[in-house]
């Protein structure tokens, strides 16, 4: 695929990787992706974002093909990941006239990067830059998922490109949303893994750009949006908005049941939680999507954790759902376990040792029942779910 006229005088000059199956080595890609990269063909012409370094070759025949790099004017960086950054200083070396614009955390980035000198002008929350027939205005949007990013919108074309907010690890040559195969669960995915540790950064960031006409989303990976981009802003908005009563105090149980026993043990944690003005609500771990868990972790009081002990250790599912955890700020928040065990009953103590590695606060001592729970059982879990909503009722 050459390039892409995506407005009158507005060209998508990327790259696609259909073969990628891992980005960033941890983020799976089962459709592969794209690096998306605009130029801006303006009496001062401009190119938004770039690609990574191991296609630089193409991506520069793909801007020659539409100027001669010596009239570039502008490159803006929204963000300085080496996905977008990696073919900066190629373009550099030939685009000797051009000025880069950034943010000032970006320009420093951008000097350990590239170790090279280059024309970089800071340009400032809200700041404004002509193109001559066009102009550009910038949003510093930190934290969309790096300290160093902004959106840029040309606003005569009514073009908003955010770099990797609204973007999408999915690559398909016809390009625009409303000529692709339906990729939503890739869309919220992304989110989840890219942008949801940063919920409260995203909703800064929408307030910011609420009163834009934006008619085009053009980001950095996956698709263009033009069918309806603010459908795209407003599911931002609704993954990022904490859901939760205000008047409650809100307690997340998960827990693995092989057997059903740590799952009645679950169900009376629950009923015991509830009596205290608490909302709870309760998850079986190994049916649920760990990353779609953010929100709710974010916004709970308190978390509790229950897990039957198999071969020295809690179950896999009730490990993803902790080990997601690193990704959101959950420093300080109370918790506590309880599990089913035969004959070792390991699984809360490790339990418990890894959330208070990851600095939550273990706030009574764990429940092990063994085997199957008796009546009685059942009552201590009821009281075990007590004591901890009434906890959460005090500083301590």
């Amino acid at each position: 695929m050459q390039t892409l006229e995506i407005k009158k005088g507005i060209h998508w000059v990327g790259v696609l990787n259909a073969t990628l199956r891992a980005f960033d080595v941890v983020f799976k890609t089962r459709y592969g992706s794209t690096y998306n990269s605009y130029l801006i063909q303006s009496d001062k012409p401009t190119i938004i974002d770039g690609v990574h370094a191991k296609f630089a070759s193409e991506y520069l025949d793909k801007l020659r093909s539409l100027i001669n790099l010596k009239d570039i004017h502008y490159i803006v960086v929204n963000h300085t990941e080496m996905d977008h950054s990696g073919a900066l200083g190629c373009l550099l070396k030939e685009a000797t006239n051009a000025q880069v614009l950034s943010t000032k955390t970006a320009a420093l980035f951008l000097k350990n990067i590239l170790h090279m000198d280059f024309k970089g002008k800071a340009v400032e929350d809200g700041e404004c830059i002509s193109l001559g027939n066009k102009q550009l205005k910038f949003i510093h949007a930190p934290y969309w998922h790096w300290p160093d990013t902004m959106f840029t919108y040309l606003e005569e074309d009514h073009v908003l490109f955010p770099c990797d907010g609204f973007a999408t690890h999915f690559c398909d040559e016809r390009m625009f949303d409303d000529r692709i195969d339906d990729f939503s669960e890739d869309f919220r995915h992304y989110f989840e893994h890219i942008m949801g540790p940063y919920r409260k950064k995203m909703l800064e960031a929408i307030e910011k750009i609420k009163n834009l006409d934006i008619q085009l989303i053009a980001p950095s990976h996956g698709p263009i949006l033009r069918t309806d981009p603010w459908k795209y802003i407003n599911a931002y908005k609704e993954w990022s908005t904490p859901r939760k009563d205000p008047n409650k105090r809100q307690v997340l149980i998960f827990y693995v049941s092989m057997y059903g026993n740590t799952k009645r043990m679950a169900e009376a944690v629950a009923r015991g939680a509830s009596t205290m003005n608490t909302e709870v609500k309760s998850f079986d771990a190994a049916n649920v999507s760990p990353e779609f868990m953010r929100c709710e972790i974010e916004s709970a009081d308190g978390i509790l954790f229950g897990s039957p002990t198999m071969n020295g250790d809690a179950v896999r599912p009730i490990w993803d759902i902790i080990d997601i955890m690193f990704s959101v700020n959950v420093k300080g928040k109370k918790c506590a376990t309880f599990g089913t065990y035969g004959w070792s009953g390991e699984a809360t103590r490790l339990m418990e040792e890894r959330l208070k590695g990851l600095k939550l606060n273990v706030v009574q001592p764990s429940l092990k029942i063994v085997f199957t729970p008796t009546e009685e059982d059942l009552k201590k879990c009821s009281i075990f779910g007590y004591d901890f909503a009434k906890s959460l009722t005090s500083s301590s």
